[in-house]
């Protein structure tokens, strides 16, 4: 299932404006975006087919710690052409990006992908 950039981008807001309010406020300084593919950001998985999404930058945590200086925002990066390739409508690749966002701003909130695993198996 592919869609337009700007389709995508949209269905990517509507995601983020599905997780529920008490943590949406607890997000602090993330930005996110949409790339088509894992480039230079993506260390070891740049060019990867798989990847579908990447969270690069200090957890809420750390970004709150009086010893930790300034700092970027942290990005939640969305790797469209990846996300889309396994989904045959509308509602898959739905379903794929709010899973995707989900599963990246969990690592906002100091999860390990390990932890992911354990506690949340269908969206590590």
């Amino acid at each position: 299932m592919f869609v337009s950039r700007a389709r995508f981008e949209s269905m990517a807001e509507e995601a983020f404006e599905e997780i529920p309010d008490p943590f949406r406020e607890l997000l602090y300084n993330v930005s996110i975006e949409v790339r088509s593919t894992p480039g230079p950001e993506a260390g070891k998985w740049n060019g990867s087919g798989t990847l579908l999404g990447l969270y690069a930058g200090l957890d809420r945590a750390e970004m709150q710690r009086t010893d930790s200086g300034t700092y970027m925002p942290a990005r939640v990066i969305l790797y469209q052409k990846n996300i889309q390739r396994d989904c045959a409508n509308e509602a898959e690749l739905e379903a794929a990006i709010r899973t995707t966002l989900r599963h990246e701003l969990a690592h906002h909130f100091g999860f390990s992908d390990a932890e992911l695993k354990e506690k949340w198996p269908e969206g590590a």
